[in-house]
């Protein structure tokens, strides 16, 4: 008898160490957002104080970060095709942009509730965390609770697995998570959980990258 493992279809996420070069730009290009201050926040499901639109300066994030993401994403998919845009009506003139680009200001209690984001490709990266999993583990009111599940600060994935069940990665946040990003379909529900007792915010940057049709 022959057996064969047969794996369905995922959409995996992609996580990232940015260049210190890349996290200046980004440091730059909220400088400028603040001085600017286009609110973004009625765009968006975030319960948190406030977001702005950020300006991609000559597309140099785009072009340094975006466009080898999603190039590694297609070529290393396991299903040897990308998932996430092959259903996509494209024409010969349809190009991928950047079309949504913000920084999100987060303070304690606030949060970011489940949501999936539109365009075929999403990202979020963790400018500065002010707090630490390990440290929000230890207040009062998560006292006695299983580890695994106290959320306080988290940034959690949600998806199916090939059986149906709704299955979450989480990511515990801290410091040392400053100048990650996670890069991943636009279609992957997402959340960000509130933290407590700190009052720096929380900086993250997101976007979003979608076809333009030609």
């Amino acid at each position: 008898m022959e057996v064969k493992k047969i794996y369905p279809p995922v959409s995996p996420f992609l996580q990232v160490k940015l260049d210190i070069e890349v996290i200046d730009y980004l440091w730059s290009v909220i400088e400028t957002a603040n001085t600017n201050n286009k609110n973004y926040k009625n765009n968006l499901a975030g319960n948190i104080s406030q977001s702005i639109l950020l300006d991609d300066l000559d597309s140099f994030f785009f072009k340094s970060v975006c466009i080898p993401l999603v190039n590694y994403y297609r070529i290393n998919n396991p299903i040897g095709k990308d998932p996430v845009a092959k259903n996509t009506i494209t024409g010969p003139g349809t190009k991928l942009i950047l079309n949504d680009f913000w920084v999100n200001y987060q303070y304690k209690t606030e949060f970011n509730p489940f949501h999936d984001h539109y365009g075929v490709y999403s990202f979020a990266i963790w400018m500065r965390i002010p707090y630490s999993w390990e440290e929000q583990k230890k207040l009062s009111q998560f006292r006695n609770m299983n580890d695994s599940n106290i959320r306080a600060g988290c940034f959690e994935f949600e998806y199916n697995d090939s059986l149906g069940f709704i299955r979450n990665y989480k990511y515990k946040l801290s410091p040392d998570y400053d100048g990650f990003m996670v890069f991943f379909p636009a279609k992957l529900r997402h959340c960000v959980h509130p933290f407590y007792e700190i009052n720096e915010p929380r900086i993250s940057i997101a976007g979003n990258l979608s076809y333009l049709p030609g």
